[in-house]
């Protein structure tokens, strides 16, 4: 079978593979720039890190299939990292996720990604580490925006929400259904903050209630997931009036998600094209798959060919 393996910078390549294979061929026969550290396939993606376990298992075990489209997580080892860091008084370089940034006031910090659990729920955990530094509270989040849905039918009628809206309140509450941009604006309101969302493929900001709130918080969006932003002192909350120091966070964060985009971690819903592995079906992005999967029960996805 065929599977296409692409990286940074272009790189794509196709590889020749048997079912019973072991992942270990991709890194030996892709000969992608720099150190392979993952790859990702399918829809929703799954990520398997180059662990030598993990490249033990064949292509069938892991459901790659015929026609799928393997992405290469890498680290260019020629790249220069422009801060290091020290653990145990050695020098390290900073990883993707980071970046160095110098305050106004000339202090050096690092800031960087912080993951929360990749499940449906990772909206609500990055907004809730940034908030509260608890995920636990995610429950909660979603419980306010159901409630707020519930309160105002007239904003958020069954045309807005693409459903009922008793049957959004109710369906939003659930640990499996996933958020976006109407529950970032309802809990910006309600927390009382303005939530920048990172987008990592489209390298730029979508701004959540900026002009009605002084404090801000910085979430990324790879396409699929969501992760916090912060310093590395722990700080999540920034005051967005001061605009130089504003604009050093927000370039760090854009310099981080260059750097994670380059090496793989962004996916594309707008753009690739989904197959359902099912019934053959073939969807365009986050909204026509979930769609589909509500209507049929449809759940193995994959990308599909070129």
């Amino acid at each position: 079978m065929k599977v296409k393996i692409s990286g940074p910078n272009g790189f794509s390549k196709v590889l020749t593979v048997q079912e019973g294979d072991p992942l270990q061929k991709i890194v030996d026969e892709s000969q992608c720039p720099g150190v392979i550290t993952g790859i990702r396939f399918g829809y929703p993606p799954q990520k398997i890190d180059c662990s030598e376990q993990a490249l033990q298992q064949s292509f069938d075990s892991v459901g790659i299939s015929s026609g799928e489209k393997i992405t290469l997580i890498t680290q260019d080892v020629t790249e220069e990292v422009p801060v290091k860091t020290k653990i145990n008084g050695e020098d390290v370089r900073l990883p993707v996720t980071a970046s160095r940034i110098v305050l106004p006031e000339g202090q050096k910090r690092i800031l960087q990604v912080h993951d929360v659990p990749d499940d449906n729920s990772c909206l609500f955990h990055a907004i809730s580490y940034c908030f509260y530094k608890d995920i636990s509270v995610s429950p909660q989040l979603r419980s306010l925006v159901s409630e707020e849905v519930l309160a105002d039918p007239v904003t958020y009628s069954d045309a807005v929400l693409d459903r009922p809206n008793k049957e959004y309140a109710a369906w939003i509450v659930k640990k499996e259904s996933w958020g976006g941009g109407i529950e970032i604006a309802i809990l910006s309101r309600k927390l009382g903050v303005a939530i920048y969302v990172l987008d990592m493929d489209a390298q730029q900001f979508e701004k959540f209630n900026e002009d009605q709130f002084d404090q801000f918080i910085v979430i990324m969006f790879n396409g699929i997931h969501y992760d916090s932003v912060e310093l590395d002192d722990g700080k999540t909350v920034f005051d967005k009036r001061d605009m130089l120091y504003t604009e050093l966070i927000l370039s760090g964060a854009l310099h981080i998600a260059h750097k994670m985009k380059q090496t793989g971690h962004s996916f594309n819903t707008r753009k690739d094209t989904i197959v359902c592995n099912t019934c053959n079906t073939t969807l365009v992005g986050e909204r026509e798959v979930a769609k589909h999967a509500e209507a049929t029960g449809h759940i193995d996805f994959g990308q599909a060919s070129c």
